[in-house]
């Protein structure tokens, strides 16, 4: 909200009767700032209105913000919508792009049907006067779904409207549902590539309502580059620097004396070389390390947009320390969790210079829309005695069957 101005001035929403909005909603959530005037204007008060604001404008010819707070007052912006229309017209005259002068201008756009105006002026608002985005994308978003809206959407963004990211991660943060979001982030992204908070917030959200094919096109498809090493496990020879985001690894962040583990990705110093890409030395890989104390889940994660069908998952290990051989392994559950996944029985490599490789065949049902690999860590009782010793990861992927 706007800081009180050197003069003081009426919140604008309060300057219109509820009932003379076509959208009360709108003005609700878009309350125009400020407080109440603390003083009568240079001492017109008993003067009739019409004398009162000629000499108002004559003496303050720069306070635009003042003419509206002094207009709101003398109860000219009530009376009825037409003299609303004049005091805000004299308003716009008097300051064209002050603040509040563009704020009244769209509310009575959208009092008075004009949709397109009023959308167009909050817009602008928000781009001229950062301060204001806030308010300004609130009233945006409220018309989201308005038959005006696409027209007005699909022009700002054809111009380039700076503020497409920040108004997307502004709706998602406040709620909007995903068909909305998605509605304005599918022609948004054939236009420009969009923030990583933007496409974070929308996929999360996503995820949690159990869209993760939709997730997953909207992190494939509105990143600025399209993201190396997909497959359908991404970064799973943890050659990438690792974000964290959407369908990258996602690490517990609380650390060994919280979690009872560290998990990091760091070069394999195991001393042995693995039997893959054994003439490359210093690969990275996932590194746990444990220290005895009880473990907390989850410990590493990443979701997965596979279609139906069967699948196998490979990966290598590498166990030093006092671990149970196998009691850390990765493991698919579906989303939604209503779905069950088919795992097979785990088959085991002989060890080479340490390194183990696991063979799981997985069968993912039609219903099974999303998946998580998940990294478990034994039994309940092992999970509250915790483990001893460090276990690497790598080369983790998961191919579909002929």
């Amino acid at each position: 909200m706007i800081e009180q101005r050197k003069r003081g001035s009426v919140p604008f929403a309060a300057t219109f009767t509820l009932a003379a909005l076509v959208l009360a909603v709108a003005i609700a959530i878009w309350g125009l700032t400020s407080d109440v005037l603390h003083s009568s204007a240079g001492g017109l008060t008993g003067q009739d209105a019409t004398t009162g604001a000629a000499r108002y404008v004559n003496q303050r010819p720069f306070d635009p913000a003042g003419w509206l707070a002094w207009a709101g007052t003398r109860g000219l912006l009530v009376k009825d919508p037409a003299l609303a229309a004049r005091v805000i017209d004299a308003a716009a005259t008097l300051g064209p792009v002050d603040p509040q002068v563009l704020r009244a201008q769209a509310l009575l756009a959208f009092q008075q049907g004009k949709v397109g105006i009023g959308l167009n002026l909050a817009a602008d608002l928000a781009v001229m006067f950062p301060a204001e985005g806030g308010d300004a994308f609130t009233a945006l978003r409220v018309y989201a779904t308005h038959p005006e809206w696409k027209t007005f959407w699909e022009a700002r963004l054809q111009k380039r409207w700076p503020a497409v990211d920040s108004f997307l991660l502004h709706s998602c943060r406040s709620g909007a549902q995903l068909s909305t979001l998605f509605a304005m982030a599918q022609p948004a992204i054939s236009k420009q590539p969009l923030a990583d908070a933007t496409v974070n917030c929308i996929g999360n959200k996503a995820i949690s309502e159990g869209r993760v094919p939709a997730a997953y096109w909207l992190w494939v498809n509105a990143m600025p580059t399209t993201p190396r090493s997909l497959g359908n496990v991404f970064n799973g020879d943890f050659e990438q620097p690792v974000t964290g985001h959407l369908f990258d690894w996602r690490f517990a962040p609380g650390g060994e004396y919280r979690e009872g583990f560290a998990a990091t990705v760091t070069r394999d110093v195991s001393g042995g070389a693995r039997p893959r890409n054994s003439a490359i030395s210093g690969n990275r890989v996932l590194s746990i390390r444990f220290n005895g104390r009880a473990l907390k889940l989850p410990i590493a994660q990443q979701y997965l947009a596979l279609t139906p069908g069967p699948y196998v998952l490979t990966y290598r290990s590498n166990e030093s320390g006092a671990i149970i051989p196998g009691a850390v392994k990765w493991t698919i559950r579906c989303i939604p969790a209503a779905a069950t996944t088919i795992l097979g029985s785990i088959r085991n490599d002989q060890p080479l210079n340490g390194w183990t490789t696991h063979t799981v065949d997985v069968s993912i049902p039609d219903a099974c829309t999303g998946q998580l690999l998940d990294l478990e860590a034994g039994d309940r009782l092992q999970l509250l005695q915790g483990y001893r010793g460090t276990v690497l990861f790598d080369d983790i992927s998961m191919k579909r069957k002929p």
